[in-house]
């Protein structure tokens, strides 16, 4: 097994999933207070010999995650609102460039994507009308490319959200992603 924190990540994950999910975009500060819940040093090798070594090491660590629940949401969310922030620079900086190209790229992808998509549907319904007797084993053929796929339209159902969020923002209405507006109900039960 991987003992980076990634590998500890998934052990803690299964018994403590919030302090699990906080050491991704958290990183640092969740080894920390995982390290110093086990009374170990702050490394992943270190985490990894004291699960192995107190059988009660997982439900210290659920104990904590439950005492420190509230900060380690925080930690999540600004982890997350940070990298979405990033995102977002860079969207804006592609859709101010000069360069059409730069400008265009996504609308170009998702033209790319329906035309692909469109020549494979006909390329396989002709083979598969042209000799029947290889349907199986297109069909077969055709379930290996579901990892392709599934990429290519992620991609592009990111960039259809994205753009309509842009919209939404240049139209005057609310173009706040779901964390943003997490975000402001825990400020208002903290007020509240």
């Amino acid at each position: 097994m991987d003992w980076s924190w990634a590998g500890v990540k998934e052990v803690i994950g299964k018994a403590a999933p919030l302090l699990g999910s906080a050491l991704g975009p958290a990183g640092g500060a969740a080894g920390t207070l995982i390290a110093s819940v086990l009374g170990v040093e702050d490394s992943p090798e270190a985490v990894h010999k004291a699960i192995q070594a107190d059988p009660q090491a997982l439900a210290k660590l659920q104990a904590a995650e439950r005492e420190h629940e509230r900060e380690l949401r925080r930690m999540v969310i600004e982890a997350e609102t940070t990298r979405l922030t990033e995102i977002n620079k860079t969207m804006r900086a592609e859709a101010s460039a000069q360069d059409g190209y730069v400008r265009r790229w996504r609308p170009t992808f998702g033209y790319m994507v329906a035309l692909t998509w469109l020549i494979q549907s006909a390329a396989i319904a002709w083979a598969i009308v042209s000799e029947p007797s290889n349907a199986a084993a297109l069909i077969n053929a055709v379930t290996a490319l579901t990892p392709m796929w599934g990429i290519a339209l992620s991609i592009l159902g990111i960039n259809i959200g994205a753009r309509s969020r842009d919209k939404r923002t240049t139209a005057g209405q609310d173009g706040r992603g779901l964390l943003d507006k997490l975000m402001d109900g825990m400020g208002g039960k903290a007020r509240g």
